[in-house]
């Protein structure tokens, strides 16, 4: 039997007198559960505008840095580096100021802002900026973070004229920030928005006190309140505040996450509750006709209608708040069941489509970071061998045009040592012939580089050959120096293919970095295996020094170099990095400072080379 049926025999058995008392029930307990459902809605919008606001400003910073991300300021001139800002800034509608600083906070380049906005049809909607509005900016700058990539963000404030704001630093290297004035606009829209028709909506500090407002606003000690308890407790809630014109208002504050703001959204009482208010109207109206049948309707009202209704409105806030487990009963034939069921069938759509969201959402994410990783790599990887190619072309160039001239420049100084033998001019000839001597290692270094790039077939060979011929020549040092050897090759190891004495010299290049960095001794571990039975795994550990962090993306750029000997150059492990490219390998540094160096070379297997 349908609700309508139920209701038409209990009004023609009972008759209409039990009205008038149905109406009180009715208005008390609707006018109950219409504030807790509109207080409910009331938190729900202010929490929706402090996930707005949080979004906003957080999707603001993170397109700020996407936009620095790819921009190497290091390598840029002055020139170039304010042509890259220029074009961020151009990209990034919600910036009005754009500079890049040192640590002293003097501008390196910028500050870049638009005094007349409307002359450039791209600019178009952005506030004008004046000499005011720079000084103000000025002196909001946050403190950059040590960390690069790492932000900060200052407290919100207002320039001479237009929306509110706040400034933000962006570490993007060493020295160099990037300071950016970022405009609420969007967020006092979303505040307008609210506040209109007779509403209200705006945010506030830690301290209560008000940010910004879709239109003026004085806060009351009890609109403090509202906030003070919501940060104490940090949780949305709502309560009826008595604003500064002596009317009461139902209010509802929610936390903005991450950063100590609160949102508040506000409507007149009258307007929260007309329903309820216009509800009473008729109950009394109708009160006198209808108060006998009213007491025997309402009863039964509150049975069927007011407590399912109940019933469904907890399970609406539960599910909200994304407690999807809240049991929805739907029982009976009438509308009521049909309601719930329903309604048990929407939660579960929902909670479906959210679980297909989430897991969407989290394999996106997966597949970004695998994909920008792997572009970070190839472009490393495209960068240095392009910077390898350049430099190994200029030191061949250097090394044939020194050569020749440095040869008679000793052979000048051979002969002058000869005929000076004895005289006081003698040691002037030996110190000159030892200076003589470092310019020509340093040729053939440059030479050596300059032969890497190129590649040869070569043969097969056993790897260990080369590597036990290299540590060979290192015996001696090794003792000097203190330190202990240890190898540990595997059996039966699959042939190498390529060139032998290259592959030494690499050998050679690793343990002479592992002896440097252990000038008081310590232990070099050098082992020889297998990857799957289908490349070769060289592996070098030492207990020295380590690398630091900083210089750990430089330690295979030619001419980088960290030792203080006279006639180092910095082409060894650049030499090496090239020799192993050439043969198709691989080579991995890990480090960690002070607690010694592993380097691993990877080289194919001499059927897998071929294949190469």
């Amino acid at each position: 039997m349908r609700f309508g049926a139920k209701i038409g025999l209990v009004l023609l058995a009972v008759g209409v007198l039990p009205v008038a008392l149905l109406g009180l029930v009715s208005y008390t307990v609707s006018r109950d559960e219409l504030q807790r459902t509109v207080g409910r809605m009331q938190t729900q919008t202010a929490a929706d505008l402090a996930l707005y606001t949080e979004r906003f400003v957080s999707t603001s910073i993170e397109s700020l840095r996407l936009a620095m991300a790819p921009v190497p300021f290091d390598e840029l001139a002055p020139r170039e580096t304010w042509q890259m800002l220029s074009i961020s800034y151009r990209q990034l509608p919600f910036v009005s100021i754009l500079v890049l600083v040192n640590d002293r906070g003097v501008p390196v380049a910028g500050p870049l802002l638009e005094r007349n906005p409307g002359e450039d049809p791209a600019l178009a909607g952005r506030d004008p900026v004046t000499d005011a509005d720079v000084d103000v900016f000025s002196h909001q700058i946050p403190r950059a973070p040590p960390q690069a990539g790492a932000t900060a963000l200052g407290a919100p404030y207002r320039g001479a004229h237009g929306s509110a704001r706040i400034a933000v630093s962006l570490r993007i290297g060493k020295d160099r920030t990037l300071a950016a004035e970022i405009l609420l606009k969007d967020v006092e829209g979303r505040l307008a928005e609210l506040s209109s028709g007779g509403g209200l909506a705006y945010l506030v500090d830690a301290n209560g006190d008000p940010l910004a407002a879709g239109r003026p606003v004085t806060l009351t000690a009890e609109e403090r309140y509202l906030s003070e308890v919501g940060f104490s407790r940090d949780r949305s809630w709502s309560r009826l505040v008595r604003r500064d014109d002596g009317e009461r208002w139902l209010s509802a504050f929610a936390p903005v996450k991450g950063l100590r703001w609160g949102a508040v959204v506000a409507q007149p009482m009258a307007v929260a509750f007309s329903a309820a208010e216009r509800l009473r109207f008729y109950v009394w109206s109708w009160a006198a006709v209808a108060l006998v049948l009213a007491v025997s309707l309402g009863f039964v009202l509150a049975r069927m209608v007011t407590r399912p209704v109940e019933r469904l409105s907890r399970a609406a806030a539960a599910i909200a708040a994304g407690d999807y487990a809240v049991p929805v009963e739907a029982t009976g034939q009438d509308e009521i069941g049909d309601l719930g069921r329903a309604f048990a069938l929407m939660t579960g759509e929902v909670r479906r489509r959210d679980e297909e969201i989430r897991n969407w959402n989290r394999e996106l994410q997966t597949r970004v970071e695998e994909r920008t990783a792997e572009l970070k790599t190839a472009q490393d990887q495209i960068l240095r061998t392009r910077r390898l190619a350049a430099l190994g072309s200029l030191g061949a160039g250097l090394a044939h045009e020194l050569n020749n001239p440095m040869t008679a420049v000793t052979g000048y100084l051979a002969i002058l040592k000869k005929q000076l033998q004895g005289t006081s001019h003698a040691d002037m000839i030996v110190r000159a012939q030892e200076q003589a001597n470092r310019v020509a290692r340093v040729v053939e270094d440059l030479r050596t580089f300059a032969d890497q790039e190129q590649v040869v077939q070569g043969q097969r060979f056993p790897l260990s050959r080369p590597v036990h011929a290299a540590l060979a020549l290192y015996e001696d040092r090794l003792r000097a120096a203190g330190i202990t050897l240890t190898t540990r090759f595997e059996d039966r190891l699959p042939d190498a293919q390529g060139d032998p004495v290259q592959i030494q010299q690499v050998v050679a290049h690793l343990v002479e970095n592992a002896i440097n960095a252990m000038p008081h001794g310590g232990a070099l571990e050098v082992s020889l295996g297998t990857v799957d039975g289908e490349a070769l795994r060289l592996r070098i550990v030492d207990t020295g020094k380590g690398i630091p962090v900083t210089i750990r993306e430089r330690i295979f750029d030619p001419f980088f170099t960290t030792k203080d000997s006279a006639g180092r150059v910095g082409l060894g492990l650049s030499v090496s990095h090239s020799i192993v490219e050439a043969h198709h390998g691989r080579i991995v540094v890990e480090s960690e400072e002070g607690a010694g160096a592993a380097v691993t070379v990877l080289l194919p297997a001499a059927t897998a080379a071929h294949l190469a």
